[in-house]
């Protein structure tokens, strides 16, 4: 049933399946001689040998609004070595999902660069930025969205079914193991809890080992205590796979646990910090795969 899906995406909680600080065996990136994420400022010199898993360069997005222009973005310009885990906060209106949406490549911009490990993606076809999206990004929804016509197993199979994977249901039950769902994989979407959606979003968004994974407000449709083991899952599969993590949030706190923190507000960078928490090791250019 999984293979006839065409999405490009593709109870109460039990808080006790998932225990954050399990090893999730994911393969370990290369041992990294780079400097920890907080020594890591916003714009790398040229010269830096830490690898620039993304880059927006005078990054701007423009609306029409009856016979004027309405910049949401202006002129963003900030590099993100792999393997960091930053937080992008700010107002509403700030600008933040529309930025996360051209970092992603889900939109293009009026003007300015996205580069994706080493790729300019605001050059490529929508059909080329589907492609890399499936290869390299992974996406995680405020509301989820999960097919609600498939399994948690199935949800978590469409990526690699869609990309032709033989091992797709073998390595989605893994994940969702992983994520502390193993005895879940059969059940539906309005199955499961809030925060059980949430980590079969994460397990789909994860099961193709992304470079970058990006995360609009994960924890935004959450209660607080599963939106803190959101979080922990999180944390823990940057620590143990090395994929940058890029998130929206409003939560002061939750960006407080990532290792720097990018500040919107009115669509410019107003603030763009280390926050002393170090996860993954940036990797160097030498690691770049």
């Amino acid at each position: 049933m999984v293979g006839t899906v065409l999405d490009s995406t593709g109870t109460p909680a039990r808080p006790e399946a998932f225990d954050s600080g399990a090893s999730l065996r994911f393969p370990q990136p290369p041992k990294a001689s780079a400097p920890t994420a907080t020594a890591i400022h916003a714009r790398l010199p040229l010269f830096s040998p830490i690898f620039r898993m993304l880059t927006a360069t005078d990054l701007t997005k423009e609306y029409q609004s009856g016979e004027s222009r309405l910049a949401v973005l202006k002129h963003v310009t900030f590099s993100i070595p792999q393997g960091e885990f930053v937080a992008i906060v700010g107002p509403s209106g700030s600008g933040k999902t529309t930025l996360l949406g051209l970092l992603a490549g889900l939109d293009t911009p009026s003007g300015g660069a996205v580069t994706l490990d080493g790729v300019d993606i605001t050059r490529l076809s929508e059909d080329d930025r589907a492609k890399l999206r499936g290869e390299k990004v992974g996406f995680i929804f405020q509301s989820f969205q999960l097919i609600p016509t498939l399994t948690a197993l199935e949800n978590v199979q469409v990526p690699l079914e869609l990309r032709g994977d033989t091992d797709a249901a073998e390595r989605a039950r893994d994940l969702l193991n992983r994520v502390g769902l193993g005895d879940r994989t059969g059940h539906f979407p309005t199955q499961l809890s809030g925060g059980e959606q949430q980590r079969v979003a994460i397990a789909r968004a994860f099961v193709n080992q992304p470079r970058i994974l990006f995360a609009d407000e994960p924890t935004g449709n959450l209660d607080g205590a599963t939106g803190e083991r959101i979080v922990a899952l999180l944390e823990a599969l940057n620590r143990s796979s090395g994929s940058t993590v890029v998130l929206v949030t409003h939560d002061t706190a939750l960006a407080e646990r990532t290792s720097r923190v990018i500040r919107l507000k009115d669509g410019d960078i107003v603030e763009d910090r280390a926050t002393g928490t170090v996860h993954a090791a940036p990797a160097t250019a030498g690691d770049a795969r």
